[in-house]
């Protein structure tokens, strides 16, 4: 995979995800580039996307229809619950066409927000370039 194959392959992955609850995403972060690690200690480049929307009135309908979607993408997925009276919900995603994601449904407003596989390019040079 290339850097150019990375960055589309998150921002697919991501608005993929969105689409299966529904519509009012806006993107909150990226593409932006990241550090990774390939083998042997070269270094590589990811991407890293993130979208948000209000919440909707069943988060836990939304988390199993996230996680059947990750899952039918060959995603290994992990659902999670933060403490307290209101739970915030979520869903953690590792493989796949991405390297990790996350969906968070809070009470507050949802995330749903992905890293791409490690593709091979230098860091340091391709933020100069974007730079310029």
């Amino acid at each position: 995979m290339n850097t150019k194959e990375a960055k589309q392959s998150v921002v697919t992955f991501v608005e993929g995800s969105t689409s299966v609850v529904g519509d009012g995403w806006e993107v909150s972060d990226g593409p932006g580039l990241g550090k990774c690690g390939r083998s042997l200690g070269q270094e590589g480049v990811s991407y890293v996307y993130a979208m948000v929307r209000s919440a909707s009135a069943d988060p836990k309908a939304d988390v199993v229809a996230v996680e059947r979607h990750w899952k039918e993408l060959g995603v290994t997925t992990e659902r999670y619950q933060s403490g307290g009276a209101d739970p915030i919900l979520g869903v953690r995603g590792r493989g796949g066409p991405v390297s990790s994601s996350d969906f968070r449904a809070d009470p507050r407003g949802y995330t749903i927000d992905s890293t791409s596989l490690c593709a091979p390019g230098d860091f340091d040079e391709m933020s100069r370039d974007s730079l310029g």
